[in-house]
């Protein structure tokens, strides 16, 4: 199931910016909108889908649609070329995909004996699942391509993506049965879930995790024009952007193989903040390649060493705090914790986020929408790091709370 789940992802989120700015000529600002409609329909799936899935519906099935229906939209993309319609149809599918992102670890989490050793295991067959796309598209479509040709041959990925996505739809009929663990007390589930606000730690968890959620979809906007740039500094025109953000992704699973371990040595409060740090890091890394501006191979180690920190940063933070939720919800509503997480993670403050670096992307780019200074636009994203990094250290209990107080 994770397989499936971020292969579909992992298809074209790396290298989307590099081909929609090269093949279809979109401009700073619009490679930020597409980043932005990626996250804008899923700011209202916890009313809709976590209540289905907590209430009417089993999991398993509202994934299959999810999946079904995205597959088509992907494939679909692979056709557009005009920016209205392409962010149009971006918008559409992140209804369909990102809940079914929250929903696969509330499946999870429903179906695992235990959820704190065994987690992190299922959860690293997603990174591979979203590495495998990068050497399938780049060693074997993209392979010799250069210039035009390569940048109108990157389309494909969104074709393998709707491919995968039609796969798994059909695959999640074969899931677990998943049914809804209805209360007669709480008829709407995220009515309960808004109530758990009232508590400190699941307040500041929502409001740490919406700011680093922007400084993670900077990342993602800028990183294949960023690794296109490198490259090309070095007389390299064939497609490698894919496979060295896979980087992260190796170092990903080496993270999640021991998250059960740093959780249970280190606490959650801890764990977490190691993976703000890293996004802080990472972007002080990644600003310095040209501000430092050392030959060729020291450029290509800086940006390895800024796509391995993707490991600490998703897993000590992201996955992690997934676990957390997990841990303080109470039994009925489960997915709706997990569905309403994900959307101030995935929605408001990926949305803001693709607003935010698309803007500061104009600032620093040319009137061709290429990127002038960048050493300027990965220390903007440093200070936004910075500042939830300290935030959250001051903020965030180091203790779990009790399950009356959950």
């Amino acid at each position: 199931m994770m397989f499936l789940q971020y292969f579909v992802q992992g298809a074209y989120q790396p290298v989307a910016s590099v081909y929609l700015r090269d093949a279809l000529g979109f401009s700073s600002e619009q490679l930020g909108y597409f980043g932005a409609a990626l996250s804008v329909g899923p700011m209202f799936a916890p009313f809709i889908i976590g209540q289905l899935v907590d209430r009417y519906f089993s999991t398993e099935r509202v994934m299959a649609v999810c999946h079904l229906l995205g597959g088509v939209l992907m494939l679909a993309l692979y056709t557009q070329t005009e920016p209205t319609i392409v962010i149009a149809i971006g918008t559409v599918y992140s209804v369909l995909y990102v809940p079914t992102m929250m929903l696969s670890n509330a499946l999870a989490f429903r179906h695992l004996k235990n959820s704190d050793k065994q987690f992190p295991i299922v959860r690293a067959f997603g990174t591979i699942g979203f590495m495998v796309p990068a050497f399938l598209v780049e060693s074997w479509w993209l392979s010799g391509l250069e210039g035009t040709e390569l940048d109108k041959a990157r389309a494909i990925v969104f074709v393998f993506s709707g491919a995968v996505g039609i796969a798994m739809g059909l695959y999640c009929f074969s899931l677990p049965h998943t049914p809804p663990q209805p209360s007669k007390a709480r008829k709407y589930a995220p009515g309960a879930v808004v109530g758990m606000l009232r508590h400190r730690h699941f307040l500041v968890l929502i409001l740490s995790s919406f700011f680093v959620a922007i400084a993670h979809k900077f990342f993602w906007v800028w990183n294949s024009p960023f690794l296109r740039e490198i490259l090309d500094s070095g007389g390299v025109k064939g497609a490698y952007e894919q496979r060295i953000s896979a980087i992260g992704q190796f170092c990903e699973i080496g993270v999640m193989a021991i998250l059960g371990f740093f959780v249970a040595k280190f606490g959650f409060k801890w764990t977490m903040l190691i993976g703000a740090t890293a996004y802080f890091a990472r972007c002080i890394i990644l600003g310095l390649v040209f501000a430092v501006d050392p030959p060729f191979a020291g450029k290509m180690a800086m940006a390895i060493a800024g796509q391995a920190l993707h490991g600490f940063c998703f897993g000590c933070f992201f996955a992690a705090a997934y676990m957390y939720v997990d841990r303080i919800a109470p039994a009925d509503v489960k997915g709706s914790m997990q569905t309403f997480y994900g959307t101030f993670v995935i929605a408001l403050g990926f949305f803001l986020g693709g607003l935010v670096s698309g803007s500061i992307g104009k600032v620093f780019s040319d009137a061709d929408g290429n990127v002038q200074d960048w050493t300027s636009l990965w220390m903007s994203c440093a200070a936004l790091s910075a500042i939830c990094v300290v935030g959250f250290a001051f903020t965030f209990p180091s203790q779990l709370p009790t399950p009356e107080a959950a």
